[in-house]
């Protein structure tokens, strides 16, 4: 999957990239590093088209003026494989946003997740997926519990995260420049 995120600022970026280190230490949990940027998602796709999705992108991003969320708590997406994560508070400015490049990227972006969907959309900085099980969960979430995560996280960025076919990488970050 490749997806238009908001690359996380320097303090949070440290604090998911210790969490998720902790976790592959006492856990053996490892499945977030295989996207290694903390960041949370606007949509994910199997393809887009890099040079037209910065194209539309830029104006956006020269529009928009840096602002913040906050993030608080943990969450689980439930199944057979679940998701543990750090909810994004949805707002008013961040929905706008959301909402903005959803129509925007319409032409680039084959196949958007439903779950990415403006009225599904959850926004999440993802701790652990794909080697979590419903058996391992509860001994994650007691040694998380007394981890503090009310956060507020400055958001001066969209950047897309594309593959090459096997690994993940940052393929491009405009900063947001607005007034």
């Amino acid at each position: 999957m490749q997806g238009v995120v908001s690359l996380l600022d320097a303090r949070h970026w440290a604090l998911v990239e210790n969490l998720w280190a902790e976790l592959a230490h006492d856990f053996g949990v490892r499945g977030a590093s295989v996207t290694p940027y903390p960041h949370f998602s606007y949509q994910i796709a199997p393809h887009y088209d890099p040079a037209a999705l910065a194209a539309l992108l830029a104006p956006l991003a020269r529009q928009t003026a840096p602002f913040r969320v906050r993030a608080t708590g943990l969450g689980i997406f439930t199944g057979i494989q679940p998701v543990l994560y750090i909810p994004v508070v949805r707002d008013p400015a961040l929905t706008r946003l959301h909402e903005a490049l959803w129509r925007l990227t319409a032409p680039v972006a084959a196949e958007r997740s439903p779950h990415y969907e403006p009225l599904n959309w959850m926004p999440h900085i993802t701790l652990g997926h794909g080697d979590l099980t419903p058996e391992s969960l509860p001994a994650i979430v007691r040694n998380l519990a007394s981890h503090d995560f009310n956060w507020e996280i400055t958001v001066d960025n969209l950047a897309f995260i594309g593959t090459d076919g096997e690994m993940q990488q940052l393929q491009f970050r405009l900063l947001l420049e607005g007034e």
